[in-house]
């Protein structure tokens, strides 16, 4: 009798994870929401690395890093837009998809940081986040939440 107790209660323990690991509550994307397109980046002074790149507010953006266990959805502050997936994307050409979305960090004023998150991905969705090429060298605050992903453009 304790075994099946026990087995029942580690199968409601893996279901309640499951849901857990779902769809995370992020803000909705506003009316106004920004039309991001691709645009490329050619790191030449390292490893020729091609980066994707979307602009925003005049500053160009790069991929940097992905979440560690710290993140919590309550630390993006809004949605700004979301991408274009045109014919250069790895997904089916769809000018309505608005899925793959941008969002600003809470405590991130400047705007050093976006994340990019894919809406329709339900489980083990996880986020990226983009850094301004601008910030290359300089000393900021890199959020705890964010592991960096080793990029020689970034120095590391």
């Amino acid at each position: 009798m304790k075994l099946r107790l026990a087995a029942a209660g580690m199968i409601l323990l893996c279901l309640l994870s499951l849901i857990g690991c779902g769809r995370k509550t992020l803000p909705e994307l506003p009316k106004d929401a920004i039309a991001f397109e691709f645009g490329s980046f050619d790191d030449v002074e390292h490893d020729h690395a091609l980066f994707g790149t979307i602009e925003y507010n005049g500053r160009t953006y790069i991929a940097y890093g992905s979440i560690n266990r710290l993140y919590k959805p309550s630390l993006v502050a809004s949605c700004v837009g979301f991408i274009i997936q045109d014919e250069n994307s790895s997904s089916v050409v769809d000018p309505d998809n608005t899925d793959r979305r941008i969002y600003t960090m809470a405590g991130d004023p400047e705007h050093n940081f976006l994340m990019e998150y894919d809406d329709t991905i339900r489980l083990m969705n996880q986020p990226t986040f983009l850094r301004a090429i601008d910030t290359n060298g300089k000393d900021i605050e890199l959020p705890d939440y964010i592991d960096s992903l080793g990029y020689a453009f970034w120095g590391e």
